[in-house]
Formats: C-alpha cells, sequence, structure tokens
C-alpha cells in the first residue's frame, strides 16, 4: 500500500512513523519542500522514497495524507481534484480547522474520490521531522468528518494500530469547538505575553519571580506565529464567537472591579470554580 505523506513536520512524520510501525505492507512516500527534511527522513528509515513534488507521486497513491499548514491543504484539494489519480484512492488531512478544508474538498468528492476530514488532539510546541514521536497519537481523540461511512471505515482501519479515540461529527461542530478548546486558549496566552510587555519593559527581572499562574498560562504564548494566522483565518467566524463570549466574561469582571462589588467578584470565581470542577471528569 502506497501512502503518500505531505509534510513531514511533528504531526505528519509521527503519523507516518506510527502507521509504518503498525501496518506491515505500509509503503511510506514522504514529500516535503525542505530537501533536508526529505534526507532525514531517508537516514532514520522513515520513508521509503521521498520527492518535493507531491503530484509526481499522486498518481500512484494509495492513500494521500495532507499534513501541511492548513492554507497549503486547501490548495492542494484543488489542485488534486484536476489530478491523475488511482480511483481507489483514500485522501484525508490532519487540518486543525475543516469548514473550509471540507468545503476544497467538494469537487474531489463530487468526482467520487475518497476524502475524510481528520484532526487528532496530539501534538506538542515542537516542530519538524526530529520532534517526531512514534506514539504521539496514542489514545488521542480524532476526529473524522465525512458522510461516507465506507470512507470513514477505510481510515479507521488505516489507522488502526494507534489505538484512537474517533469521534465523528461535522465540519461547524469542530470548528466550534477548536474555536474554543484551541483558538482561544492559545490568543489568551498570547494577548496575556504582549500585555505583560509595558511592565517587563519596566521590571526586567520579571520573569524571574513568575510561578505557576502567569507560567502555565502563558506557556502556549510562543506558538509559531505562521502556524495560528492560518488557523485563525481558516476558522475566522467560529473563533469571533469564541472571543465575544471571553470578552462578555471580560467586562463582567471589569464591571464589578468598577464598582468594588465584593458580590459579583466573588460570583465570577465561584462559577469559574464549579464550571472547572464540573469538567475535569472529561480531562
Amino acid at each position: 500500500m502506497r501512502i503518500v505523506v505531505n509534510g513531514l513536520g511533528e504531526m505528519g512524520a509521527s503519523l507516518a512513523l506510527a502507521i509504518k510501525n503498525g501496518q506491515e505492507n505500509a509503503e511510506i512516500i514522504g514529500v516535503d519542500l525542505n530537501v533536508k527534511t526529505l534526507q532525514r527522513a531517508k537516514e532514520i528509515g522513515l520513508a521509503d522514497e521521498v520527492n518535493t513534488d507531491l503530484f509526481a507521486v499522486a498518481p500512484t497513491a494509495d492513500v494521500i495524507i495532507l499534513a501541511t499548514p492548513i492554507h497549503i491543504i486547501i490548495d492542494s484539494l484543488h489542485k488534486l481534484s484536476h489530478a491523475d489519480l488511482k480511483s481507489t484512492v483514500l485522501i484525508t488531512d490532519t487540518g486543525s480547522t475543516k469548514k473550509q478544508v471540507m468545503d476544497a474538498a467538494d469537487e474531489l468528492i463530487n468526482n467520487g474520490t475518497s476524502f475524510v476530514g481528520g484532526h487528532a488532539m496530539a501534538g506538542t510546541a515542537k516542530a519538524g521531522i526530529d520532534a517526531l514521536d512514534a506514539h504521539l497519537y496514542d489514545s488521542a481523540p480524532y476526529f473524522l468528518v465525512s458522510e461516507n461511512q465506507a470512507d470513514l471505515d477505510r481510515l479507521r482501519n488505516l489507522l488502526s494500530s494507534l489505538h484512537l479515540n474517533f469521534v465523528e461529527t461535522t465540519a461547524k461542530k469542530h470548528d466550534e469547538m477548536m474555536a474554543m478548546l484551541s483558538d482561544l486558549p492559545h490568543i489568551v496566552a498570547a494577548s496575556l505575553v504582549n500585555a505583560s510587555s509595558l511592565t517587563l519593559a519596566n521590571h526586567p527581572e520579571l520573569p524571574q519571580y513568575a510561578a505557576g499562574g502567569f507560567k502555565d498560562t502563558t506557556r502556549i504564548g510562543g506558538a509559531d506565529p505562521q502556524m495560528w494566522t492560518d488557523i485563525l483565518q481558516t476558522n475566522r467566524d467560529a473563533t469571533l464567537e469564541a472571543i465575544e463570549l471571553y470578552q462578555q466574561q471580560i467586562d463582567t469582571l471589569k464591571q464589578a472591579l468598577i464598582n468594588n462589588n465584593s458580590t459579583e467578584i466573588f460570583d465570577f470565581f465561584a462559577a469559574s470554580k464549579q464550571t472547572r470542577m464540573t469538567m475535569e471528569d472529561d480531562f
């Protein structure tokens, strides 16, 4: 089975390695624009074959996994709809937003090509092929978006050795959840880091005294700016709704402080504590 993985960063390389370890007949064709990444993929035995051009190897693929930044996934899907592919090929992606990806896949699907949108709740702050981890996906929630049960079953079977927690959903529901669970936390972390810049300028020793509250909250504040520009622009509507909900909470507390209303301040944190305790059972 020829499996083309386009994009050998942490997510793509880790998924390729997990499939290679779990599928005896898997032949991995690694695709990346970075020649050094491709050399590394060959050196460590990750890829049986490498190429810088997805469309040079796509016609022979049984499976195509698009693991690049989202705007490239979308561009690749448009181009694949006009490529000479096997009639039995299965195409999927690893993008963290799904509505625009599924829209881009419409022409492929209408032409009879199998496509399943995919996204695993996995990954670290690391990047590049050297961040690969064969167990990165182990037991992770893995969202699947498709209306074709046969295609869903094919992808489940391909990834069966990863013991994933598959979740079938719609693109709209997926993006709304990600806006709150991922997009907004990154925005909040980056906002806090940016807000601290003036205090940092006046008190350069500030980081020496940062305890758990600041460090935990800003851990993801150093994320890749290009990646997050890409994610937010492809999940704009849902992210704007999440920001609005967050701003309403900030405004509520701000007004309570202006009014020096201890009851409202207490209620604000009491509601947070109760909701957080309710959520902890599912974490």
